[in-house]
């Protein structure tokens, strides 16, 4: 079965289950975009797509999602600073490395909380 065929199947079971074919088209594949009863827009082939109507919009976004890619790898990098403390609890340099950690993680939802977007 090739893909064309494969994401006709899903955009069929999309609409089965009560999804909206939508008048805009996906831009890596063209298919068709759905939405579903929730809200969410999907792509039959790339799963949950988000649309933006202008380049500003798209720049908030971008800022949302990078904010939330720093904040993951803030978090997956102080907890290997975590496991250095549980070996020398007195390690002072970890120490201060994990104040670090929780005020760039701070500063960033702060943004995240005045940012346009979440009013």
């Amino acid at each position: 079965m090739s893909k064309e065929d494969t994401g006709v199947k899903k955009a069929a079971e999309l609409l089965r289950q009560g999804a909206t074919m939508l008048d805009i088209a996906c831009p890596k594949c063209h298919m068709p975009l759905f939405k579903l009863k929730n809200g969410d827009i999907v792509c039959p082939n790339h799963g949950k797509v988000i649309v933006v109507k202008d380049e500003e919009e798209e720049k908030k976004i971008t800022l949302s999602i990078s904010l939330d890619v720093l904040e993951e790898v803030l978090f997956k990098s102080m907890n290997n600073v975590v496991e250095k403390i549980k070996a020398d609890p007195m390690d002072g340099e970890a120490l201060l490395q994990i104040i670090r950690y929780l005020d760039a993680i701070e500063r960033i939802r702060k943004i995240k909380s005045i940012s346009p977007e979440n009013k």
